[in-house]
């Protein structure tokens, strides 16, 4: 054999190989095996959680129940007790308590006796607080009186009370502070001329 022709056949032989080669990588990708069905493979995109639920409205409960006082009135009305545990009952007209929770006012004001709701607000303000759910039931001295959140002070926010002095009488100009859920509530459930009786 010549020379040349070794050269030829060298290099015809080398392309076999390459070309089989070749196809038997692919022949291996081709092939190989896939994760049975149902079996988690490592490369599996992880789902995404589901989009949570928007919260339900609860009725607010934070102090526990206690029983509605006597002679509180009669009718569909709103309930509140200055003495301490100062408290808030909501009482449909056939008498069923819908929500009872802990409250902040004043202990001497307002006076006590039947009122009506005559204004509601979804966000109010006074003199460096702001405040939501507004209620006004009466008029006091310098301003009208309500049912409404724990007020914040302008700029901080921060709270003029903590939430766990609700029940004492730690309010300042009469307004009954309650939870962000209670004030939420009573601002829903309440209607332009419900009954609102304050005791002592």
């Amino acid at each position: 054999m010549s020379r040349t022709t070794a050269r030829r056949t060298t290099s015809v032989l080398a392309a076999v190989v390459a070309l089989v080669a070749m196809l038997s990588g692919t022949s291996a990708v081709a092939i190989a095996p896939t994760a049975p069905v149902g079996t988690a493979s490592s490369h599996a995109a992880t789902p995404r959680p589901a989009p949570p639920k928007p919260p339900a409205v609860v009725v607010p409960k934070n102090a526990g129940h206690l029983p509605l006082p006597a002679r509180s009135g009669s009718g569909r009305r709103i309930v509140y007790s200055e003495k301490t545990p100062q408290h808030v009952w909501l009482v449909e007209a056939d008498g069923t308590i819908v929500a009872d929770y802990a409250a902040s006012g004043r202990a001497d004001w307002p006076m006590p006796g039947t009122y009506h709701v005559f204004s509601q607000s979804r966000y109010s303000s006074a003199t460096g607080l702001t405040f939501a759910y507004m209620t006004r039931f009466a008029h006091g001295r310098h301003a009208n009186i309500g049912f409404h959140t724990i007020p914040r002070y302008n700029g901080s926010h921060q709270l003029t009370h903590p939430v766990s002095a609700l029940g004492l009488p730690v309010g300042h100009g009469g307004c009954v502070h309650l939870t962000d859920a209670g004030a939420a509530f009573l601002y829903r459930w309440a209607r332009i001329g419900t009954t609102v009786v304050v005791l002592r």
